[in-house]
């Protein structure tokens, strides 16, 4: 299908829209939430303890770059903004940092851009654009807190093809404020969750999340919520599979889950109490691209033991991939980090069924 009408002979309405959607996507934009973008992958290496740092708001110019050039897009003319739309609002974010100002600090402006986001797509006027929304991103400052959650509730709520939800930030002292501004919702058609452990009053809303990952906090209590509401979880991120955590997943189990990314660095035997796996992710530092690692041989083997014994069905594909991401840990501490150009490729390894 092309973009070409009958009033415009120009050439560039004969570009196929699939070409369009190519050029806009993440392999020439950095777009957060996408394979190559660090969040919240790299911050696994630091260790679920140590992680306070997990970015407030993000303050890097070309996570504005895709936004900026889908509104450009969408304003040329009737026949683009029937395609750029729908794409500009797929993606909702309120948890860029703008350009700083002396007389409003960070959290005021994260807030109130979520703020304002949320009050547009409850509008009724506005809910053609609210229909194209499938990811959204936000950050939680604490300001005007109170008013800010029961609202973000009623918004996610009112979001018929919402998908994926990136939280990246809100303090635990929150936490139950933020549950209960979710006690009423249900969002059946969300499927992939990335939060803080803090937000697990938005996840129990879930009961058909495949994908969840823990991007800031010890995921315990994700954990303990994933086992009561969320039985359909197919991939864990973030996860510390602690000795009591073993022996309930003994008791109820996670059957359909299938993938898992943990830190290279993690107690990887630990993940032999999942069943039906079929690839096991390790987060490693750069070092381990070695072929000569020991270290990495030693985790692609112990990976691969569990692997072999996978109740999965034999002929389906088993896979042990380590990604290699770099140390952050000096970034401790800093209100913003920038991921985009930290990742530096994976590796997947097959492991053969005897």
């Amino acid at each position: 299908m092309s973009l070409k009408t009958q009033s415009s002979g120009q050439a560039v309405f004969n570009v196929p829209i699939e070409i369009w959607r190519e050029i806009v996507s993440a392999s020439n934009f950095l777009i957060l939430g996408s394979e190559t973008d660090g969040i919240p992958r790299s911050l696994l290496l630091l260790g679920r303890s140590r992680i306070t740092s997990c970015p407030k708001v993000i303050n890097a110019p070309r996570y504005w770059e895709h936004p900026t050039t889908l509104r450009a897009l969408s304003q040329t003319c009737r026949t683009f903004r029937a395609v750029f739309l729908p794409l500009l609002w797929e993606r909702v974010e309120a948890c860029f940092e703008s350009k700083p100002s002396l007389s409003s600090p960070w959290n005021k402006r994260v807030a109130m851009a979520l703020l304002h986001k949320c009050k547009g797509l409850l509008k009724p006027q506005n809910q053609s654009l609210a229909s194209y929304v499938r990811v959204m991103s936000v950050s939680f400052s604490g300001h005007r807190i109170k008013e800010v959650a029961p609202l973000f509730a009623k918004c996610l709520a009112s979001l018929p093809n919402l998908d994926t939800l990136h939280i990246l930030h809100l303090q635990w002292k929150y936490a139950d404020l933020l549950d209960d501004s979710f006690e009423k919702v249900e969002m059946k058609g969300l499927r992939t969750i990335i939060i803080p452990s803090s937000a697990y009053g938005v996840l129990a809303c879930a009961p058909n999340a495949r994908d969840v990952s823990c991007n800031e906090g010890k995921a315990d209590v994700l954990l303990d919520t994933i086992l009561e509401f969320c039985p359909n979880v197919e991939r864990l991120q973030g996860f510390e599979i602690t000795t009591l955590k073993q022996k309930r997943l003994k008791a109820a189990g996670l059957p359909k889950l299938r993938e898992i990314v943990v830190p290279s660095h993690s107690k990887i035997d630990a993940l032999a109490v999942f069943k039906h796996l079929t690839l096991i992710e390790l987060i490693g530092y750069p070092s381990l691209k070695k072929k000569e690692s020991e270290e990495k041989q030693r985790c692609i083997e112990a990976a691969s033991k569990i692997l072999r014994v996978s109740d999965a069905a034999k002929k389906t594909k088993r896979v042990v991939r380590v990604s290699y991401w770099p140390d952050i840990t000096g970034m401790l501490g800093m209100m913003t980090i920038t991921y985009g150009r930290y990742w530096e490729g994976a590796e997947d390894f097959e492991v053969e069924v005897l």
